[in-house]
């Protein structure tokens, strides 16, 4: 009896195998690129076709810059879903020099249902071929029309004669405006003291929430405007230059202040979500377009009305003076 069960045994656990190892492989996420042909003329809009399987509901941006390897990017096509679990879309690029060269894989970034973390994958590298146009040797080179030239109307004269007014006025101006300032000068003249660097932040984030950048699709605009607030903050508040900082530089730097470590990690996952969608093209939601400007009053009431510290105030006053 035992004897004629362990077949049945063994084609249960098979079964019970390949239900679970299936699933798991269909979790599965690939991405493919191709092309139609491998050679091409010099400055020829050479489009990448990308094939994407997936889970079902996966979302998929492409981080592409400019370039790509030696190829430039002229323009994507946004992605379309085939199946549930099969997408495509497409990349064109073009190469202004002859020769064999290789086209990168295309990085994308993705979520799938239920997973928040973010992940990237690659497509496959192609070598492509990019050829010369053949040129007639034989023949002279001469234009295929001679220049034309064209006399000046009396509406164009009438233009070039009101900007040189123009110009003469402004200048004018200029000079007596240069001249009104170096005669304040020799006399003495009220310095107010300088604004709290806080309070000149917080001016700035109200004008730039009055702008709604990010409700008018003016997104990597909204982020960059943001942080240069932030950054500039920095620079009125702790003396170092931020602006001209990346942002582990910046991080490094505010290490130094002991009381900015309150604003520290909030800080830096301001920086660095403004870093991918200045540089990588990162498209947030609402709720993080949100979040980073309640971050960036976080960061300037946390810290904009601690008492300075002896070297900050006297670094202060020299600046000032």
């Amino acid at each position: 009896m035992v004897r004629g069960m362990r077949p049945c045994v063994y084609a249960f656990a098979l079964v019970l195998l390949a239900c679970l190892v299936l699933p798991a492989r269909s979790q599965e996420v690939t991405a493919r690129s191709r092309v139609d042909s491998t050679n091409f003329l010099v400055g020829d809009w050479i489009r990448v076709h990308i094939d994407l399987t997936h889970p079902a509901g996966a979302r998929f941006r492409p981080l592409l810059g400019d370039t790509l390897g030696a190829f430039t990017v002229i323009g994507r096509d946004s992605l379309q879903a085939r199946t549930e679990t099969e997408s495509e879309g497409s990349v064109i690029v073009a190469k202004y020099d002859s020769g064999s060269a290789m086209l990168p894989p295309i990085p994308l970034l993705y979520s799938t249902p239920g997973d928040t973390a973010l992940k990237i994958v690659t497509t496959n590298p192609l070598i492509l071929t990019v050829h010369t146009v053949q040129v007639d040797t034989s023949r002279g080179i001469k234009d295929i029309k001679p220049p034309l030239w064209i006399s000046l109307t009396l509406a164009e004269i009438a233009l070039y004669l009101g900007i040189l007014l123009v110009l003469a006025a402004g200048g004018y101006f200029l000079y007596k405006y240069w001249k009104k300032r170096i005669q304040k000068k020799q006399g003495e003249e009220y310095a107010p003291p300088p604004r709290p660097a806080h309070v000149i932040a917080l001016e700035e984030l109200a004008v730039l929430k009055e702008k709604k950048l990010w409700q008018k699709g003016l997104i990597k605009q909204y982020y960059s405007e943001a942080t240069e607030i932030i950054r500039r903050y920095f620079e009125n508040r702790y003396r170092f230059m931020a602006l001209e900082q990346t942002t582990d530089e910046i991080m490094g730097a505010l290490r130094e202040h002991q009381h900015a470590n309150s604003i520290w990690d909030e800080t830096e996952d301001m920086l660095r979500l403004a870093d991918l969608v200045k540089f990588a093209k990162y498209q947030p939601d609402i709720p993080e377009h949100e979040q980073t400007m309640h971050v960036a009053h976080d960061i300037v009431h946390k810290t904009g009305f601690v008492e300075p510290t002896p070297e900050e105030k006297e670094a202060t006053v020299h600046v000032a003076g």
